[in-house]
């Protein structure tokens, strides 16, 4: 018997790597899906919408509508409406309707699309932490009934 040197390791054979899954990268939409957006008012009462005016195949020029929906304001396209999407791709919330949602000069609102239902719907941003400080309270234990 005659011995004979051994590798003490054998490196695996190489093998090629699948093949990368392609992903969609178009986002489909459904019939209750929203799109979000923030925006801080101007001086002119105009919030800036530009992605979500694109996903609602909105355009500059066209007439605007305002409405109250509870604590929300809708915007929908109405052409007798002598409110217009301006250059910049902004939103005008009327004075009045600001003032019934405690919306002022500054404020950050949140912006919801709904290209199903082409509307566009403003919230004052308290009216977001309000609703979200609830279920938050409850996870950190901040509402008093601990963990």
């Amino acid at each position: 018997m005659t011995e004979r040197p051994t590798p003490l390791f054998s490196p695996p054979t190489p093998q090629p790597p699948p093949p990368l899954t392609t992903i969609d990268a178009t986002p489909k939409l459904d019939d209750t899906e929203l799109l979000l957006s923030t925006g801080i008012v101007d001086h002119s009462g105009r919030a800036p919408a530009r992605k979500l005016l694109h996903a609602l195949d909105w355009r500059p020029g066209q007439a605007t509508t305002a409405r109250l929906r509870g604590h929300a304001i809708t915007i929908g396209l109405d052409p007798d409406s002598p409110h217009r999407i301006d250059t910049r791709h902004q939103v005008l919330i009327p004075a009045g309707l600001r003032d019934l949602t405690g919306i002022r000069i500054g404020d950050t609102v949140v912006l919801l699309g709904a290209p199903q239902r082409q509307l566009l719907i403003v919230y004052p941003i308290r009216a977001l932490t309000a609703l979200l400080a609830e279920p938050t309270d409850r996870i950190t234990g901040l509402s008093g009934s601990g963990p």
